[in-house]
């Protein structure tokens, strides 16, 4: 799969696949010098789901392109091998800036990313094969 999000409609859809996904502190990456902010991610395929098949993952990349700057809140980068939970994407239009903005990555347990951005410029892309997973994503609360 490969998909690319120029507005909310399209963040959407990929906010929609990449929820349940999961990734290390230190797949969280920004390029300063190329405005880009970039997430490895084991995404969970609820696509498959969906359609009746068994729960699986799958490797992807997440790029945001035109990142002026980025904020994180409720994640320590002491431990790189801490794992943070994808629930959501969304993005709050600068009225006095169009179509800049910010886009937020929400996760679990209250963490959130905070990106400056120019204009929505997600691209995300499947890069390794599906496997299998006994253990479909759970939202109650602990």
């Amino acid at each position: 799969m490969h998909l690319m999000a120029a507005g909310p409609e399209d963040l959407q859809v990929i906010s929609a696949l990449v929820q349940d996904g999961v990734a290390r502190i230190k797949d969280l990456q920004r390029e300063s010098g190329a405005r880009r902010f970039t997430l490895g991610l084991n995404r969970f395929r609820w696509e498959l789901v969906q359609q009746g098949k068994a729960p699986a993952r799958v490797r992807a990349g997440l790029m945001i392109d035109g990142v002026s700057a980025v904020r994180t809140h409720k994640i320590s980068r002491a431990n790189p091998e801490a794992v943070i939970d994808i629930l959501s994407f969304s993005f709050i239009a600068d009225a006095a800036n169009p179509p800049a903005g910010v886009l937020q990555i929400l996760l679990a347990g209250g963490g959130e990313i905070e990106l400056d951005v120019e204009c929505i410029d997600v691209t995300l892309a499947d890069v390794s094969q599906t496997w299998r997973t006994r253990r479909l994503p759970n939202h109650d609360d602990d």
